[in-house]
C-alpha cells in the first residue's frame, strides 16, 4: 500500500492540515486550504473514494471544491464518502452558503454516502475498512484501520488517548497518529503519549501527523519518525 501524506500539521500552523491519498484513489480528508494542492499536484480524477474522519473545518471544508471540480470536469464520475452520519445534509447547506448549488443534483446518482459506525466494516474494492470511534472532545470523530488484502494500516484521526488507539495499533503494522499537543487536553494525545505508544506497540511503524509548532519540536527529542508534506510511504 502506498500512503501520500497531503498535508501532517494541525490549525494553528502555516503548513497543511493533515491530509492522506492511498494508492491514488482514496482520499482521507480535505482540510481547508487542501483543494489547491490537490488540484494543482494530484490527479483527482482517480479518486473513488474519500473518508471523512469528523466535521471540524481542518478535515472536511474544502469538499464542496472537490465535488465542483469532479462534476464540471471528469464525465460520469462517481464517488463513495464514508463519513460520519450527517454528513450529506452537511454537504447541501455547503453547497448553498458557497453559491454552487448545482452540485446537489448530482448527489443522488453520483455519490454513495456511508455512514460511519463504531467497530463496523466496509468493503471498497479492494480495500477492508474497519471504523473506530475515537475521543475528540464531544464530536462523532472516527479513526480507521485499512486493509488492502495485503497489509493494515491504521489511522488515529484526531483523538485522545483512549481504547479505540490501543486496537488500531494493536491491529495495524503501520499507523498514523495524532500527535498535535504537548500538554494532556481532550482533544489530542501528546508527543509523549506518542512516544510511550511507540514503545508499547514497538512492531508497529509510527508516524506523528496533525502537529502544532509546540509538538514538532518536542518530536525533535524523541527517536519518532518525521512526517513532511507529500511525503511517500510504501508499505509491503
Amino acid at each position: 500500500m502506498k500512503v501520500t501524506i497531503v498535508g501532517n500539521m494541525c490549525t494553528w500552523t502555516k503548513e497543511l492540515s493533515t491530509s492522506y491519498i492511498l494508492n491514488d484513489d482514496m482520499l482521507i480528508d480535505l482540510p481547508q486550504g487542501s483543494f489547491k494542492t490537490l488540484y494543482n499536484d494530484y490527479d483527482l480524477n482517480k479518486i473513488d473514494y474519500l473518508l471523512i474522519t469528523h466535521f471540524h473545518s481542518d478535515h472536511f471544508a474544502d469538499i464542496h471544491l472537490l465535488l465542483d471540480i469532479f462534476f464540471k470536469r471528469f464525465d460520469n464520475k462517481k464517488l463513495t464518502i464514508l463519513a460520519p452520519k450527517g454528513c450529506k445534509e452537511r454537504i447541501v447547506q455547503m453547497l448553498k452558503l458557497f453559491e454552487v448549488g448545482y452540485i446537489e443534483k448530482y448527489l443522488d446518482d453520483s455519490v454513495t454516502f456511508l455512514d460511519l459506525t463504531d467497530r463496523a466494516t466496509y468493503k471498497l474494492d479492494p480495500y477492508k475498512i474497519k471504523a473506530f470511534k475515537m475521543q475528540h472532545k464531544s464530536l462523532d470523530a472516527y479513526g480507521f484501520i485499512i486493509s488492502d488484502g495485503k497489509v493494515k494500516v491504521g489511522f488515529s484521526g484526531d483523538s485522545i488517548m483512549c481504547n479505540s488507539v490501543h486496537k488500531i495499533l494493536k491491529h495495524s503494522q503501520v499507523a498514523f497518529i495524532d500527535g498535535a499537543s504537548v500538554e494532556p487536553n481532550n482533544s489530542h494525545l501528546t508527543v509523549k503519549e506518542v512516544e510511550d505508544l511507540s514503545k508499547e506497540y514497538s512492531e508497529v511503524k509510527i508516524y506523528p501527523v496533525h502537529l502544532s509548532y509546540k509538538s514538532q519540536e518536542e518530536l525533535e527529542k524523541t527517536g519518532l519518525e518525521k512526517t513532511y508534506p507529500g511525503q511517500v510511504v510504501e508499505i509491503d
